[in-house]
């Protein structure tokens, strides 16, 4: 049964290819498949040079036992390591709007997990270990950790974990309102969006993309494949307007770090290049980026 799939595949691969020949265009890839321009890019020679899983040096987007974490920040940065990533941040939750009494990290413990993190950035060798928060972003566009708190952080992610169903507009306004904080590097999962299980915030991408470019804060494309968010589409809106996206795992444990495929193939869906995605930065940029 296996040599008969390899057979089926490499007939089928051929065929695809001898098709795409006879029409005297260059091969699709199968995520642009969705006709949003890609013959006509096709055509013109303007077909993007996507994304791919390789191009991926780190996450920014993760948790340990902190928050709701299944183990230690220790293990959690050998675990990217050992997955083959250059960097890693630690963005435990904090306490506020959507989270569960007692799984946050209140503001005066958020130093002193930092410290942690620092410590562990000096004690394991071949990756560099950033610490930052998950802040919650309440209704009306604030954050749930104080200025003073998170400026003391190297990334930090402001995400809805509430009111979730709030309408279109009011949630667009509240999400923009998030991205003009100086502190805010990346947008969390921008919907809140659980396949299968709740829609999420139904949100202008166009508009959030329009402000992300202009605020210098990354989109984030949760890659946990109950979220996906955001969408392919939005992650064209982004990247037509010029803004950067974030494919991170929101990884609680090291196996979830495979996860980041399902990001990838999503970005691939929005036209992502490498230079669109901020994890696919070399550590430099990516400094620059979140200062």
């Amino acid at each position: 049964a296996g040599e008969g799939q390899r057979v089926g595949e490499r007939i089928g691969g051929a065929t695809e290819a001898s098709m795409y020949d006879a029409l005297d265009l260059p091969l699709v890839p199968p995520e642009l498949r969705e006709g949003r321009g890609e013959v006509q890019a096709a055509i013109d020679g303007d077909l993007p040079d996507l994304l791919a899983e390789a191009d991926v040096r780190g996450d920014l987007h993760t948790h340990t036992d902190a928050s709701d974490g299944a183990i230690s920040v220790r293990e959690m940065v050998e675990g990217a390591r050992a997955f083959g990533h250059e960097y890693v941040a630690i963005t435990d939750h904090a306490t506020g709007p959507g989270v569960v009494g007692g799984m946050g990290v209140p503001d005066d413990e958020l130093g002193a997990l930092a410290a942690e993190v620092a410590d562990v950035d000096d004690a394991v060798d071949g990756i560099t270990a950033f610490s930052g928060v998950e802040a919650n972003v309440d209704a009306d566009g604030g954050l749930s950790v104080a200025d003073d708190v998170l400026a003391d952080l190297d990334v930090v992610v402001a995400s809805p974990h509430s009111k979730l169903d709030m309408p279109g507009g009011e949630a667009t306004d509240r999400l923009c309102a998030a991205m003009t904080h100086d502190a805010v590097d990346v947008l969390g999962h921008p919907t809140g969006r659980l396949l299968n299980q709740r829609e999420g915030l139904d949100v202008d991408a166009n508009r959030l993309a329009e402000v992300a470019a202009r605020e210098g804060v990354a989109l984030e494309v949760n890659a946990n494949p109950s979220r996906l968010d955001l969408s392919g589409g939005a992650v064209q809106a982004a990247v037509d307007a010029g803004a950067t996206v974030s494919i991170n795992t929101d990884a609680h444990r090291p196996a979830e770090y495979e996860n980041v495929t399902y990001g990838v193939h999503t970005a691939r869906r929005g036209w992502a290049e490498p230079d669109d995605v901020l994890n696919a930065y070399d550590e430099d940029a990516l400094r620059e980026f979140l200062h």
